[in-house]
């Protein structure tokens, strides 16, 4: 089960970057400061290291996870006794609440901060930008899925599913489309929209501090996280830091150095 659960993540995972991917060509909202071709070539050869590497923390702390919640009663979720369709919509929302967290704990804690800040330092942002994470990061968000899954007693079915539409959200949010403005005044009051989290890439770290949400934009408002951007600030993003964009051993690398968060 877990097997075919994981590739139709993977499928759609693959669909949903290529629709966007071509939207982008059509519907951009920044003119491209760097070939998009190199910026696809580059950030795949990331997202094909962390494939490999996160195999490991894969086998041996997710799915063992995944397959105790599954043959036993255990986590929040065996002991209300729910019905399947009230225990997905309390295990997803409270899935997205624990993710908001997480990426909040990447920005306020200097160790996390060290390698998310790898994300970061994508001058430009697109659809390509969801695949750009230090594989040290994916490696600590694996204790912490486990942990989630664990004391919420997630099944899997539930798990893998909200990883698709986790997925399906980051690259939307990070693509590099322009919607309609009220359209997107609509959607922002309920998920993370292109503009909404173009604010959190921002060099200026008043909105790069802000707008942790990943899927539902709801977290940000009641933890008082939601600030918005200009155009200006949008139209500057990444850090400081200019000159590490590109280049594979110099992004692994990266985390280990001396890291100015201003």
């Amino acid at each position: 089960m877990i097997e075919v659960l994981s590739n139709l993540k993977l499928i759609f995972f693959i669909l949903f970057f290529l629709i966007l991917y071509i939207l982008e060509f059509y519907f951009s909202n920044r003119e491209w400061e760097s070939k998009r071709f190199a910026r696809l070539l580059f950030h795949s050869l990331i997202a094909i290291i962390n494939t490999i590497l996160m195999r490991i923390p894969s086998l041996f702390l997710i799915i063992p996870a995944l397959l105790l919640i599954n043959e036993n009663d255990f986590g929040l979720m065996s002991l209300l006794s729910l019905n399947f369709l009230i225990e997905a919509i309390i295990c997803f929302l409270l899935l997205d609440f624990a993710y908001y967290w997480w990426h909040r704990f990447n920005h306020t804690i200097s160790f996390l901060w060290r390698f998310h800040s790898v994300h970061h330092l994508d001058t430009h942002m697109d659809v390509t930008t969801a695949l750009r994470f230090h594989f040290g990061e994916l490696l600590l968000s694996s204790f912490y899925k486990v942990f989630l899954i664990l004391v919420i007693g997630t099944p899997i079915s539930i798990f893998i599913f909200y990883e698709i539409i986790l997925s399906a959200s980051t690259q939307f949010h990070h693509s590099n489309i322009k919607l309609p403005n009220k359209l997107n005044d609509v959607l922002m009051k309920i998920i993370v929209t292109p503009e909404y989290h173009t604010n959190h890439h921002t060099v200026t770290k008043k909105t790069r501090e802000a707008n942790y949400s990943s899927i539902f934009t709801i977290w940000d408002r009641i933890f008082f996280t939601l600030k918005d951007s200009n155009p200006i600030d949008r139209a500057y993003l990444g850090l400081d830091d200019r000159n590490q964009e590109f280049g594979i051993i110099a992004n692994l690398k990266y985390p280990f150095k001396s890291i100015d968060t201003e």
